[in-house]
């Protein structure tokens, strides 16, 4: 699937006009939408109100050093967090930060090492992309079990069917409705629900 299929929101947070010029320049060109604040008070209220693919910093900060702030933004789902931060205390926001999945690019970078980070954020959000589409057809998958059981149970208590028959009446009704399974069986469940309201 060829990435210009898809569009990356993105948050800059940095109290440089010079480095958020550059970035979002550079950004701009792979069809990132971007937002742009000065500080980290400024990023959470936005990561609160939006949603974001990527959350990029240039440490220091105005009000914190901002690899607390790439933390609680990685601990999002779906986001990517990455710092650019001085050579001098490169080595000590790695260790702090690599195992929360924060990427960390040395200053000064040229434009070929921040194109490469991009490259190498896209590629991390679309295996991230990838598994949270597997793992919403495995949580849909295991609610439609959980409705079609809590349904064929109502069928064997109230109509004196076995577990095959109850599950056979099911898969027939959603075959000659032209509807699924779990939408049969939710039918099934309102209409006892129901039933026992009444009662």
């Amino acid at each position: 699937m060829a990435l210009e299929q898809f569009s990356y929101r993105s948050l800059v947070v940095s109290s440089s006009e010079k480095f958020t010029k550059e970035i979002c320049f550079l950004l701009r060109e792979r069809r990132f939408k971007i937002d742009c604040v000065t500080n980290a008070g400024e990023a959470r209220r936005s990561i609160l109100e939006k949603t974001y693919d990527y959350v990029i910093v240039n440490a220091p900060l105005s009000d914190e050093f901002g690899s607390r702030l790439c933390l609680d933004a990685s601990s999002r789902a779906g986001t990517l967090a990455v710092i650019f931060t001085s050579s001098d205390v490169y080595e000590d926001i790695m260790h702090k930060t690599i195992t929360q999945g924060v990427f960390v690019v040395r200053k000064p970078s040229s434009q070929q090492t921040v194109m490469q980070a991009v490259s190498l954020l896209i590629s991390a959000r679309e295996k991230i992309r990838t598994i949270e589409k597997k793992a919403g057809k495995a949580e849909n998958k295991l609610e439609e079990i959980r409705i079609v059981n809590k349904a064929k149970w109502f069928l064997i208590d109230n109509e004196d069917m076995s577990e095959s028959d109850a599950h056979k009446y099911i898969e027939k009704q959603a075959m000659d409705a032209g509807i699924t399974k779990k939408q049969v069986a939710q039918i099934i469940i309102d209409r006892y629900f129901s039933q026992k309201e009444k009662l």
